[in-house]
C-alpha cells in the first residue's frame, strides 16, 4: 500500500470510528508526524475542523504553541508540538495522553504496537530488554525513554518513542519510597516492579 493510501484510509477510519471504539490504527513517524510535516500535513490527513491552535502543557506549569487533533475526544485527542512554532512545522513532540486509544508501530514488532495501560513488564518483554525509568513523584517521573538500544527504540519512521508510567494504585508505600525522586532506575530494579507500573502516556520525538 503507497503511504498516500494509508494517509487516505486513516482519514476515513478516524472520520467514521466512533470515541467508544478500540480499532484504531497504529500511528508512527510518518505521513503527518514526519520530521518534514507541517499544520497542512496534519489537517490533510485528520480533517481541518479536527484541528484547533492551542498552548499545550508541557510540564511543571509551563506551555508551548502547538496543535490539538480531536481536542474533545479523550480517545482520539492527539497534541503537537513544533520544532518551527512560527511556520507551524516540523514536529518536535506528539503527544498520546491519558484516555488515548492510538497505538505506536515500531520497526520489527509488526503485531505488537504500543498502547496505553500496557505494564511494566509487558514493554520490557516488548523492548527485548531493561529500560531506563525514571523516580516516581515529581513532573518527568516514570518517564521511559533509555530503551539501551532494544526494540522500543525504533519506531516506524525513524524517530523516537517516550513513554509515561504511573504506579499502581495499590503500590507498598516502602517500595514506593524507594522508587521516587529524579533518579534513574532499570526496569528490572526490583521496587520498581513491586509498584506495578503501567503506561499512561506516550511521545513519539524528533531530535532536532
Amino acid at each position: 500500500m503507497s503511504r498516500s493510501s494509508f494517509l487516505a484510509g486513516l482519514l476515513c477510519v478516524v472520520a467514521v470510528t466512533p470515541a467508544s471504539a478500540q480499532a484504531l490504527p497504529a500511528l508512527d513517524c510518518t505521513g503527518p508526524f514526519a520530521r518534514d510535516a507541517n499544520e497542512s500535513t496534519v489537517a490533510a490527513t485528520f480533517g481541518a475542523a479536527n484541528v484547533t491552535r492551542a498552548d499545550i502543557p508541557i510540564g511543571e506549569g509551563y506551555t508551548e504553541p502547538g496543535i490539538v487533533v480531536f481536542a474533545g475526544d479523550d480517545a482520539r485527542r492527539i497534541d503537537i508540538l513544533w520544532r518551527d512554532a512560527t511556520a507551524r512545522a516540523q514536529p518536535a513532540t506528539v503527544i498520546f495522553r491519558a484516555g488515548s486509544t492510538w497505538r505506536i508501530a515500531i520497526s520489527g514488532l509488526p503485531d505488537k504496537p504500543v498502547a496505553l495501560g500496557a505494564t511494566l513488564e509487558e514493554i520490557e518483554a516488548m523492548n527485548g530488554k531493561p529500560f531506563s525509568i525514571t523516580g516516581f513523584g515529581w513532573d518527568l517521573g516514570g518517564r521511559a525513554m533509555g530503551w539501551h538500544d532494544g526494540k522500543l527504540a525504533h519506531p516506524v519512521g525513524g524517530c523516537t518513542l517516550s513513554l509515561g508510567f504511573d504506579h499502581g494504585p495499590n503500590a507498598p508505600p516502602d517500595a514506593l519510597e524507594k522508587v521516587n525522586g529524579d533518579v534513574e532506575f532499570l526496569s528490572s530494579d526490583a521496587a520498581m516492579r513491586q509498584v506495578k507500573p503501567v503506561v499512561v502516556e506516550m511521545m513519539l520525538n524528533w531530535e532536532p
